[in-house]
């Protein structure tokens, strides 16, 4: 049973996942390798090689899932061969086989199977001209048969015998088998004449490409030769079978590799198939007519280790001439894009069309953001699809594989020189390896971006096939129309600008200022926006400087790590506590000048009675007395009345406990003097309040003299009062707390003071 090679429509269609006809339409339109349908149906049949990689691995694995089904395990142990019956359709694809073959055939194999080929022809017309094989053969030896120079001289006679067996390997293995081969004729082998070991070998090296032949030739000796009797019951396997040596089978693994080239690179290494087999004839810069039409971005798949840790390199290139630019990154993320596009930008000018990877560090919000803003067109590659950016590839591959000869290094005298050296050595093949670094780590990042710089300056001066022989700079010296710029560069720093975490908000604190990566940034300004929230945007390639605005996105100042930049944090710190007092002393002024003119002394008695007319209290009738009562209500109730235990239930009253001798009555010296009667409110004002902010206004804010009857009146409402607090509190704000209790004191003293006392002045003073 051999492999299928020719499949309909609608297998093709379900195989893909998509509709027969829409199969039917992408076939026609890649001209797919077709043959009328075989069989009943009519139609067209589609060959294997003409499907995309993917589906073709999909049909091997399927077909040899069902060779292996429904081909049986030989149940004998026996080492000899068990040759396989032919039948129709294994000659029949033998010889398509070998008739394929026939075409790529050179040399003295092609002037054999052409000199048989035209012997077999002549003898042929000689049968149709009446004569018979034997007769034929007679008249070629003898030279009457019509040959070709080149065929006599290779085949000068032949036999009845020679002529049939060339027309039996025709027929059962094609033209190729008249090439002369020797050794063993092609599908004659013990893997080929056994389906189950082939398909066996074709699942193992679909699943493990890579794997030794030691392993195949394992994985087949203990699938088909082990002793099943001695394993445990758990285990499963095709039984007994004859087995190939290792050799036989390296041999067969080799025939697959080379029949199969194009596949086994695409399983095995996808980037060597898209860089050797897949199709690239058109010009991918053939539609680019214009300086900064389209710029391609990218970064190096596998990072570099050096000496200050693990970084990148991301690249862009203008489509147009070829130039290029290189950034050493310490991680490829937005922010180091967003650095690389703004070198690009003040030095090129503005591109049409930026195409990028799809990359979170591409396609984040910050660099849509910035392209949109710009009026730049976007294009994202599909993933896993680098020839849709080819040229940054190219250039990269380029870089690489110069930085071999031009990467500064030294010769290995020791172990750890030779390591350094075969780590450079293996550059350019582990630079596009993912998640394979590259160690230079006799360089820093400076170091790197530096050689990054040079390089380029003299890849700029190199002619380009691309180009047709100029260099990128003679490209762009020999452009005359004008290219977008950016009229003010100042504006392209804050539009470049990252935001940290938390999309950027942080509050200024007056300990450090602001914090951004565990770095502390200053300004003057700031002291001015202490305890306030703050919007921070800040470049992490160069994260000595970062850009202050407020909640409503104006601008604040520029700040500053004083450990970056080398300023003195003791003068930061001055600088801004001196813009923190001046600020205060601004508003307090600006403060005091909106309220000039508003008085704010009555503002207790304005709300308390616009909440009393806004919201009178209206309490519900009050509950019939005798409905409720509990014993300490009526113990309360008997206080009230002035009963005590002694006079309640027993009869026995006071005047009866004096006479007994409990109460002494009270003398006239122990008698305590009757309470005083409560000052009474002067009739001018309308309560206490208004009364006291009447005496303490003219006394204490107009300078007034304290009279006698004032200072009376202040003592009267502080014994009446004795915690005003909202009132106090009100009068700190207006007169000063220190000089309204030194006032009050004096008020009080007055009022307790003999009346020959001298009145008390108070001068109005700034407060």
């Amino acid at each position: 049973m051999m492999l299928k090679e020719w499949f309909s429509a609608q297998e093709c269609a379900d195989l893909l996942g998509m509709s027969k006809a829409g199969f039917i339409k992408m076939a026609a339109r890649k001209e797919y390798r077709t043959r009328p349908r075989q069989g009943r149906g009519g139609g067209l049949e589609y060959h294997l090689s003409s499907l995309p990689l993917p589906a073709q691995e999909a049909l091997m694995r399927a077909e040899s899932r069902e060779i292996l089904a429904a081909a049986p395990p030989i149940p004998s142990n026996s080492r000899e061969l068990q040759p396989v019956q032919d039948d129709a359709a294994l000659i029949a694809a033998r010889k398509a086989e070998g008739d394929a073959k026939a075409a790529q055939l050179r040399g003295a194999a092609q002037a054999r199977m052409d000199a048989k080929r035209e012997i077999l022809a002549v003898v042929e017309a000689a049968k149709r001209a009446g004569s018979n094989v034997e007769t034929a053969v007679v008249d070629y030896n003898a030279g009457r048969l019509a040959a070709s120079p080149a065929t006599r001289a290779l085949i000068p006679e032949v036999s009845v015998s020679t002529v049939h067996r060339w027309g039996w390997r025709i027929h059962g293995y094609g033209l190729a088998s008249l090439a002369g081969r020797y050794g063993n004729r092609a599908g004659s082998g013990i893997i080929d004449r056994h389906p189950q070991l082939a398909a066996a070998l074709r699942a193992f090296l679909l699943d493990y490409p890579h794997a030794q032949p030691a392993r195949a030739h394992e994985w087949l000796r203990a699938r088909y030769d082990l002793d099943w009797d001695a394993l445990p019951a758990d285990i499963a396997g095709d039984g007994p079978i004859p087995m190939p040596s290792l050799k036989t089978v390296a041999r067969w693994i080799d025939r697959w590799k080379q029949e199969n080239a194009e596949l086994y690179a695409c399983l095995s290494n996808p980037d060597h198939w898209k860089n050797k087999y897949m199709i690239g004839w058109g010009d991918a810069s053939a539609h680019i007519l214009r300086l900064n039409q389209v710029w391609e971005f990218d970064s190096t798949p596998a990072d570099v280790m050096l000496k200050d840790g693990r970084h990148s390199i991301i690249g862009v290139i203008d489509l147009y001439s070829r130039r290029a630019k290189l950034h050493v990154s310490k991680t490829s993320r937005a922010a180091a894009v967003a650095h690389l596009l703004k070198n690009a930008l003040l030095d090129w000018g503005v591109p049409e069309i930026a195409k990028t990877d799809n990359g979170q560090d591409y396609v984040s919000h910050h660099i849509g953001r910035i392209l949109q803003a710009l009026d730049i067109e976007q294009q994202i590659s599909a993933p896993f699809c680098p020839w849709q950016k080819p040229h940054i590839e190219r250039f990269f591959r380029s870089f690489s594989h110069d930085l071999l000869e031009l990467m500064p290094g030294y010769l290995g005298h020791n172990v750890a020189d030779r390591e350094a050296l075969r780590a450079r050595e293996q550059f350019s093949d582990r630079l596009f390896v993912k998640n394979r670094p590259v160690e230079l780590l006799h360089l820093d990042a400076p170091a790197l971006q530096d050689f990054c710089d040079r390089w380029t300056a003299a890849y700029h001066a190199r002619p380009h096939r691309g180009l047709k022989g100029k260099t990128p700079l003679e490209r762009v010296a020999a452009w005359r129309e004008p290219v977008r710029a950016l009229p003010d560069p100042r504006v392209l720093d804050l539009l470049l600008l990252e935001a940290p975490g938390n999309d950027g908000w942080r509050t200024v604190t007056k300990s450090y200022g602001v914090r951004v990566d565990s770095f502390e940034y200053m300004t003057p300004e700031l002291g001015l926006h202490v305890g306030q929230r703050v919007r921070v945007l800040y470049d992490p390639e160069a994260a000595d400087l970062i850009y202050c605005f407020d909640a409503k996105g104006g601008f604040i100042a520029t700040a500053e790590c004083p450990e970056l930049t080398g300023t003195s944090r003791q003068a930061l710190t001055a600088a801004a506590k001196a813009v923190q007092l001046q600020g205060m002393r601004d508003r307090k002024r600006e403060a005091r000048r909106e309220a000039r003119g508003i008085s704010t002394r009555d503002a207790l008695e304005v709300i308390l009675a616009a909440r009393e007319q806004a919201a009178p209290v209206v309490f519900p009738p009050a509950a019939d007395p005798e409905t409720y009562t509990t014993a300490h209500l009526d113990g309360a109730a008997a206080a009230l009345r002035g009963d005590s235990a002694l006079g309640v239930g027993t009869g026995f009253t006071p005047e009866q406990a004096k006479a007994l001798g409990y109460l002494d009555p009270p003398t006239p010296e122990d008698a305590p003097p009757p309470p005083p009667p409560p000052p009474a409110i002067p009739t001018a004002y309308a309560n206490w309040f208004e009364g006291m902010r009447d005496v303490i206004h003219r006394t204490l804010g107009d300078g007034e003299p304290l009279s006698d009857a004032d200072a009376a009146y202040v003592a009267a409402f502080y014994e009446d009062h004795p915690n005003p607090r909202t009132f106090e509190a009100q009068m700190n704000a207006d007169y000063g707390a220190a000089r309204f209790h030194a006032w009050k004191r004096a008020a009080i003293d007055r009022a307790h003071a003999p009346r020959d006392a001298a009145p008390i002045a108070h001068q109005r003073t700034a407060s």
